[in-house]
């Protein structure tokens, strides 16, 4: 508990029957990504890309060889390295990488409750504001629980981060811990740049002396990790971490509103915590990692193929704030805490999460998890034609060329966007085409004004795909083409 504030009164608002309720709920939510785990389809095109790229590691292949090409890998490979490892004893990809993005949700979770209690807040807070983060990630973020990607994975370090820093702030060997966690969790995911950013923007506000410290060691790490990306994943990692992505304003506005609106109750919960707590010197953290996630978020969001993940950390700095404003609500410290309809806040904030349950489809897990099994029937029988095809292949979803036997020759959104810059040139992939060099290629169904297709093939391959093959397999999911 921090110093000054008040003891907590002798009427709890967290009651024990609020609290069991509002913690069932959120294992309601899980059932459905922790058990979709556990089956063989495709839950985001990511999934199939990290495989070949593990793999790739696996076989001793440099990630980042050449400056632009067929194949791009914009991720650090720490990420993949660690994968790889643990392949050594799983013999498999994608269910371990899974279990590891299920595993670190959890553990994320946790750090949420560990940061809130650092920050003041009482155990009953803590415990709801880290079940509120479950739940969250369930709903809202749904396809990413136990999907194989590694930002969850980098989450955890990230909030370790935090948790040191929020706990030993004044020692300046807690300052340059802080600062390795942050710099190794960069190294497994990029993008989360909004912690360290809130770090640094709360020592700037305390000393210029810590700033400093924080920054150089920052900057001396990431160095550090700089040289080891290149030297063991090649040369050209930075012309590939830095490979051109279309912006847009309006792709900007429409995934913030997309994101964050099924979360509108709880953002405004979060906003106006903050603002209370904005002159708090303990607390002002909180509101720091707030401002800066929107902003962060808001900036990735405008790049083509980026999703939900891009506001990953407002949607922990969310089940944060969340948390604090349970504790003030169970301190009373406002005049309405004091009324009888105080004590369903808890209640009502955790309701909230049925509609980004609804909006993302997910409200009722026993039929997604029957869609799931249908799914995973169709997904085998698509496996076992391009089993049956002469290789090279070209999947839009690489999880299926990986599981069907095939070579990973072509990566669809990458390739794409570096065509539309004028990076790679599509000719030499359209003759291959009407060569018929390619065995299969597989797209997917897409709903009709949906532009992630015209996002992985460039207009010439396309046409080049329907001009030169037939159709051999259509269902709900995909369309198999093999040679005319």
């Amino acid at each position: 508990m921090s110093a000054g504030r008040e003891p907590l009164p002798p009427r709890i608002l967290l009651k024990p029957g609020i609290i069991f309720g509002c913690i069932t709920f959120t294992l309601l939510t899980t059932i459905y990504p922790f058990v979709r785990s556990a089956f063989r389809i495709q839950v985001d095109y990511n999934e199939g890309w990290n495989v070949f790229n593990t793999e790739r590691l696996v076989n001793h292949q440099l990630l980042y060889p050449v400056p632009y090409g067929w194949q791009t890998v914009n991720y650090p490979i720490l990420s993949f390295s660690l994968l790889a490892f643990l392949h050594r004893f799983t013999h498999e990809y994608l269910f371990t990488a899974r279990v590891v993005s299920l595993l670190s949700l959890v553990a994320g979770c946790v750090l949420v409750a560990e940061i809130v209690r650092a920050l003041g807040g009482s155990t009953r807070a803590s415990l709801l504001a880290g079940f509120f983060c479950l739940g969250v990630f369930c709903t809202n973020a749904n396809p990413y629980v136990g999907m194989d990607d590694p930002q969850l994975l980098a989450q955890v370090f990230f909030l370790l981060g935090l948790l040191v820093y929020v706990r030993w702030r004044t020692s300046l060997w807690a300052i340059a811990a802080a600062a390795v966690l942050f710099v190794f969790a960069g190294s497994i995911k990029h993008n989360p740049l909004d912690f360290p950013l809130a770090v640094l923007l709360d020592l700037a506000i305390v000393s210029w002396r810590r700033t400093m410290w924080f920054s150089v060691w920052g900057l001396m790490l990431a160095g550090a990790s700089f040289a080891l990306n290149v030297h063991f994943g090649g040369p050209y990692f930075v012309s590939q971490m830095l490979a051109p992505r279309v912006f847009s304003l309006t792709k900007l506005l429409g995934s913030t509103v997309d994101i964050l609106g099924p979360l509108l109750g709880p953002v405004c919960v979060a906003l106006a915590a903050a603002w209370t707590m904005r002159h708090d010197p303990h607390r002002r953290i909180a509101a720091l990692l707030l401002a800066t996630s929107l902003l962060v978020g808001a900036a990735f969001s405008g790049g083509a193929g980026v999703w939900v993940n891009t506001f990953f950390t407002a949607m922990v700095a969310t089940a944060i704030l969340s948390g604090l404003f349970l504790d003030d609500l169970e301190r009373t410290r406002w005049g309405w805490t004091r009324k009888p309809f105080a004590s369903w806040v808890p209640g009502i904030l955790f309701l909230w999460l049925i509609i980004p349950a609804m909006v993302a489809g997910v409200a009722n897990p026993l039929r997604m998890l029957r869609q799931t099994v249908a799914g995973q029937r169709r997904f085998d029988q698509e496996a076992a034609l391009l089993r049956q095809q002469p290789a090279p292949q070209i999947c839009e979803s690489l999880l299926l060329c990986y599981f069907a036997g095939q070579p990973y020759v072509y990566d669809p959104f990458n390739a794409t966007r570096l065509v539309h810059f004028g990076k790679l040139d599509p000719q030499p992939m359209v003759d291959d085409l009407r060569k018929l060099h390619y065995g299969a290629v597989e797209l997917e169904q897409h709903e009709p004004g949906d532009q992630t297709q015209a996002e992985r093939f460039p207009s010439p391959i396309l046409d080049a795909i329907h001009e030169y093959y037939k159709p051999a397999l259509t269902n709900e999911d995909v369309t198999v083409f093999v040679p005319k």
